[in-house]
């Protein structure tokens, strides 16, 4: 018996060596983007200001390009005033470099507490999967991943939080 323990001792840990290695799961690409999403609100005092410039020059700004599509590999950030202004811009054609596309919608009417998002539709082509899409309005941010059939994944509804003014 005692020459067996060793082995059995061995044994066991053998059987329990992979259960030490695994890791929490990876965030998904829309937790990624809603840090930088929460840090763009935060820089500009968002809920105070309105400041919808500001958000985008701080997202283009801090963007790591560390948000990569699965599919093509993309890892760029596209950031647009409203629809609008996307389709003027011609790179809107390449979205296969594209990891997040986030629309500011900078109406002052738009909230996400009065979204129905099962009726937010965003036109896509065949090289938007895997693709994280950000509508960011008045009062939070709505982002969600397209998967490999063209339907949402990973879906974030994130209201922003007014900062105390003891914090300030």
């Amino acid at each position: 018996m005692s020459k067996l323990k060793p082995v059995f001792i061995v044994f066991l840990c053998l059987l329990l060596l992979p259960a030490c290695g695994k890791k929490e799961p990876d965030r998904s690409n829309a937790q990624a983007f809603l840090e930088y999403a929460i840090q763009a609100a935060d820089a500009t005092n968002f809920l105070e200001t309105g400041n919808y410039a500001g958000v985008m020059l701080n997202l283009k700004r801090e963007y790591k390009d560390d948000i990569v599509n699965p599919y093509t590999k993309g890892d760029s950030l596209a950031v647009f005033n409203r629809t609008r202004a996307m389709f003027k811009d011609r790179k809107t054609t390449l979205t296969k470099y594209f990891s997040v596309d986030c629309l500011v919608i900078d109406d002052f009417v738009t909230t996400l507490k009065d979204l129905d998002t099962s009726e937010v539709v965003y036109c896509l082509n065949a090289e938007s999967k895997g693709m994280v899409l950000a509508f960011f309005l008045m009062d939070g941010i709505y982002i969600y991943e397209v998967d490999e059939n063209g339907e949402k994944k990973n879906e974030i509804k994130h209201f922003f939080e007014k900062k105390s003014k003891e914090t300030d």
